[in-house]
């Protein structure tokens, strides 16, 4: 006989979140290495402009204005991702904060003897007469 286990929706979100704020991370740190990378050849450029002509340094300004450009676009997508992940990291929190409260519920309960869980992870309702299998199944 196979029984069927539904998967709660704390255990399906939880390492849904988990898996976005990782990748989440992982680019963000990657759009830093790479802002990071921009601005410092910046100053290469700028040497190497000083000793070209006019037409070149102002082509290489515009590469320049264009990377700054590009390193403010990283800046504004890193802040967003931090903000994501913020929220992602509050969410975490309230959902562990929901489920100890599941957790607190379903401890009284049985410790009212109102339910009992077995091993297999059946549940039984008390109906006021102890428990068992047979005055709490289906056929009553």
């Amino acid at each position: 006989m196979q029984q069927n286990h539904a998967v709660s929706p704390i255990k399906k979100t939880f390492p849904a979140l988990v898996a976005g704020l990782s990748m989440t991370v992982f680019i963000g740190l990657a759009i830093i290495a790479l802002g990071l990378n921009a601005f410092l050849n910046q100053n290469v450029s700028v040497a190497q402009a000083a000793n070209q002509s006019d037409s070149q340094a102002m082509a290489d300004q515009s590469t320049i204005q264009d990377l700054q450009a590009t390193i403010s676009q990283y800046q504004e997508h890193e802040i967003q991702y931090q903000g994501e992940l913020q929220q992602a990291a509050d969410q975490i929190n309230q959902i562990s904060q929901q489920n100890q409260q599941y957790q607190q519920l379903i401890q009284a309960l049985q410790n009212a003897g109102i339910i009992q869980i077995t091993p297999d992870g059946q549940v039984f309702v008390s109906r006021g007469q102890g428990f068992s299998p047979e005055r709490n199944g289906d056929g009553d």
